[in-house]
C-alpha cells in the first residue's frame, strides 16, 4: 500500500481562512493571465465561485485583492493589488517553512481555452429560455450567475459578453448605475423586459407585515448575494422600515434573522422556503408558482443587458439582440407569469452618461 503524506496549511484571521492552497492558487493564475475568468478556469474552479472567494476574502481582511486594469473599450483585465501579492508572499513563505519546499500551485494550462460567448450577471428565468433558443440556433453562451454588479464588473473587465442586470436607481433601473462606472460610450445598454418581483412566503402576507417581521427577527429570510438587485432592492425596503424606528442600517444584517443565508437563484430562494428552512424571500413572481407559494408583489423591475461597445457588433451579441426583439421570444415571455415585454425591447443604446445622468 502507497501513502504519502499530505499537510495543509491555511492562513487565518479569527476563524475565517484567508488564504490556502486553493485561494492562493487562483491568485496566482489571476496575475498570471490578467484574467478572473482565465484563471477560474485554470484553477479547476467555477467563475461564480472564484468571486466568491475573492470577495470573502476582501470582506474578512478589508481591502482589496483584484482591481481593473486601466483599459478602453476592450475591457482592461484584472491585476493582483499589492496587499494580495503580500498575501500570496506570505503564504508562500509560510509552506516553504512548513513544508521545506517551494509551494506549487495546482493549476492547468487556461491560455487556450475558448468555450463560448461568456454570460454573466443576474439570473432569470425567462433569460434561460432566452439562452435555449441561441443554442439552438448554434449560438452557446456559457453562463454565470454572478448578480448584476459582478456582472457588469465582468463586462468591464473583458470577460464576459453580455451582463443581465436590474439595478434601481433614484430615476431609474440600470442607466444611472451603469454611468457612473464607466466612462462615456464604453457600455452599450441593451434595453429588455419587466418582470414583477416580490416576497415569497408558504402563508400570504402583506409587505409591511413581512418587513416589520425580519426587522423583528420573527421572520427567517432566505437571501441573495451582495451585488446582486434584488439584494439591492431588499436592501433599500429594509432600510427605509429601519430609518422609521430608529434602527441604523449597520444594525439590519445582526437583526435580520438569515440575513446572510445566500443562494445564487431566484429558483433556489424558492426551493428553500418550500423546504421550510426560511419563511421569507425576495425573488420573481415565476418561481412563486412553480412552487406552491405565496407571492406578495412589491414592484415591476426593468431587466435590462450591458456589453462593451467593441462587443456590440459581434455576431453573438448581435444574434442576442435579434432573438430578444423576436416575435418568438415575445412569445416566451407570454407564457411566463409575471413578465412583460417592455416598449423598447432589443432597443440598443451607446451610454454618452452626461453629468446629470
Amino acid at each position: 500500500m502507497e501513502l504519502r503524506a499530505r499537510l495543509r496549511l491555511e492562513l487565518v484571521r479569527d476563524d475565517s481562512v484567508v488564504a490556502d492552497e486553493r485561494i492562493v492558487s487562483l491568485l496566482i493564475a489571476i496575475d498570471r493571465y490578467g484574467s478572473i475568468l482565465a484563471a477560474s478556469r485554470a484553477s479547476g474552479l467555477a467563475y461564480s465561485r472564484a468571486w466568491e472567494l475573492i470577495s470573502r476574502v476582501e470582506n474578512v481582511l478589508g481591502i482589496r485583492l483584484v482591481e481593473a486594469k486601466r483599459g478602453g473599450r476592450g475591457g482592461g483585465g484584472a491585476r493582483l493589488t499589492n496587499a494580495a501579492r503580500e498575501l500570496v508572499a506570505r503564504y508562500i513563505e509560510a509552506y516553504r517553512r512548513l513544508v521545506g519546499r517551494d509551494f506549487e500551485p495546482m493549476l492547468q494550462d487556461a491560455s487556450d481555452i475558448n468555450c463560448c460567448a461568456v454570460y454573466a450577471g443576474s439570473h432569470d428565468a425567462a433569460l434561460e429560455r432566452l439562452l435555449g433558443l441561441l443554442r439552438q440556433q448554434g449560438i452557446v453562451y456559457e453562463v454565470h450567475w454572478l448578480g448584476s454588479m459582478r456582472g457588469v464588473a465582468a463586462i468591464l473587465l473583458g470577460e464576459a459578453d453580455i451582463a443581465g442586470l436590474h439595478i434601481p436607481g433614484k430615476n431609474d433601473y440600470n442607466k444611472s448605475y451603469l454611468c457612473s462606472i464607466a466612462p462615456p460610450r464604453t457600455l452599450v445598454l441593451i434595453k429588455g423586459y419587466k418582470r414583477r418581483i416580490g416576497f415569497l412566503a408558504r402563508n400570504s402576507m402583506d409587505v409591511e407585515e413581512i418587513i416589520k417581521g425580519l426587522l423583528e427577527g420573527k421572520l427567517k429570510l432566505v437571501n441573495r448575494p451582495a451585488g446582486s438587485g434584488t439584494r439591492i432592492l431588499l436592501d433599500q425596503l429594509l432600510a427605509r422600515e429601519a430609518a422609521k424606528k430608529g434602527i441604523s442600517t449597520a444594525e439590519i444584517p445582526r437583526k435580520v434573522k438569515g440575513y446572510n443565508n445566500i443562494v445564487k437563484t431566484h429558483s433556489d430562494v424558492a426551493a428553500v422556503i418550500a423546504r421550510g428552512e426560511a419563511d421569507v424571500g425576495l425573488a420573481v413572481e415565476w418561481v412563486a408558482h412553480g412552487h406552491g407559494l405565496s407571492f406578495t408583489p412589491v414592484t415591476w423591475e426593468e431587466f435590462d443587458f450591458t456589453t462593451l461597445a467593441s462587443k456590440a457588433t459581434t455576431k453573438t451579441v448581435k444574434e442576442f439582440t435579434k432573438l430578444l426583439r423576436s416575435n418568438e421570444f415575445t412569445k416566451v415571455l407570454r407564457e411566463l407569469k409575471g413578465y412583460e415585454k417592455s416598449s423598447e425591447m432589443g432597443s440598443v443604446y451607446i451610454l454618452e452618461c452626461s453629468s446629470e445622468s
